[in-house]
């Protein structure tokens, strides 16, 4: 098959936050590398600043193996039964390896804390304020990782954490500043599970409880360039009616971490589509009133870039619950790793950005449908 890469347009990888469902982003990208599709720029949250670090900090012919090499190491034998089995054993095999992370930790991850400060003022710091000590991740990525690639390499990479204190969203970037083990750890910080991390000073925690998916980042940059963005969703906003309670926690958490990304593309759609047609406004006027200096101070709020997004989700599975995201075993991990690769690959198969962008329209959402 020809190369799907565009010539024409940056390439961008956004990746949502969502814990062990992130092997499907794994998946995605072997896809994407297999076909001329690297990114130029990796934007991540979480569990997907933690794939965007390995990806960035890594030579191109690594970028793969050190995927494999982390997935492998925080996954672990489980009890997940084969797929053609009925799903309330899927059910009872996904909570069973998830409450053993959740009460053991979970090895190259996360351990339990022997005695987790509960109690109002009987922690010194919220740097062990958390039921859970996660040196062990910072163990794996330090060596999994190559800072100097990341900070020096070809590929932008940019993560998202909140600042503890005021509680404002930062996106870190190594097109501005350098990006160390620190900040990668911060962006998976997730409390109360996983202790704030210091970064310069300050105290910070998981981008996710802010905003999950971290596309504002790409979609605000500037100056604007032209991007072919694929957006890699661990939680669909969309779903069934539930019937239980179980089936309530799970929607709840899978609304709670998937709208906004939705909100993002809805707004950024119709300030984008502004700015394009301000700027074909400005091109059917008259030669006197373009050189107008007021008619040119307007015509600078416009853009003639477009921004296309490939939009994949990890889909809603039997026998996963509200706890899907602490379900590290082995076979979970494998079945959502090639669930993301067959997404990715029907997508570029596909390969709707090959068709021209109608004129004066900036976003343009092509979402990927489930087998």
């Amino acid at each position: 098959m020809a190369s799907a890469r565009p010539q024409d347009r940056r390439l961008a990888l956004v990746l949502q936050g969502g814990g062990a469902l992130g092997a499907y982003q794994a998946g995605v990208y072997q896809a994407l590398e297999e076909h001329d599709l690297a990114p130029d720029w990796v934007a991540g949250t979480s569990i997907g600043a933690i794939n965007g670090a390995l990806i960035a900090g890594n030579a191109p012919a690594r970028r793969l193996p050190r995927l494999r090499e982390f997935w492998e190491a925080v996954s672990r034998p489980g009890y997940w039964p084969p797929a053609n089995v009925p799903g309330e054993w899927r059910l009872i095999a996904g909570m069973a390896s998830a409450l053993q992370a959740v009460m053991t930790g979970q090895p190259g991850f996360f351990t339990p804390r022997f005695a987790p400060p509960l109690f109002v003022g009987s922690g010194d710091s919220a740097k062990n304020a958390s039921y859970y000590d996660t040196d062990p991740l910072r163990e794996l990525l330090s060596r999994l990782v190559d800072f100097t690639a990341l900070n020096q390499g070809a590929i932008r990479f940019s993560l998202g954490a909140v600042h503890v204190r005021s509680g404002r969203l930062r996106y870190f970037d190594s097109r501005f500043q350098e990006i160390r083990l620190e900040h990668v750890m911060a962006s998976g910080a997730l409390p109360p599970g996983f202790p704030a991390v210091e970064v310069d000073g300050e105290l910070w925690w998981d981008g996710g409880i802010y905003s999950n998916t971290p596309l504002e980042v790409v979609l605000d940059d500037y100056p604007r360039r032209s991007t072919l963005c694929f957006m890699v969703d661990l939680f669909n906003s969309v779903g069934e009616e539930p019937r239980s309670i179980p089936e309530v926690e799970t929607r709840h958490k899978d609304i709670t971490y998937a709208t906004r990304s939705r909100q993002h593309i809805e707004t950024y759609a119709k300030v984008h589509n502004l700015r394009n047609a301000v700027s074909a406004l400005y091109d059917r006027m008259p030669d006197g009133l373009r050189d107008d200096a007021e008619v040119k101070s307007w015509a600078a709020l416009g853009c003639r870039t477009s921004m296309e997004i490939v939009h994949l989700g990890y889909p809603d599975r039997p026998g996963e619950l509200s706890l899907k995201d602490v379900d590290f075993s082995s076979a979970a991990i494998a079945e959502r790793w090639g669930k993301g690769y067959r997404d990715a690959l029907r997508a570029i198969e596909r390969a709707p950005w090959r068709e021209p962008v109608p004129p004066h329209v900036g976003v343009v959402v092509h979402e990927v449908p489930q087998e």
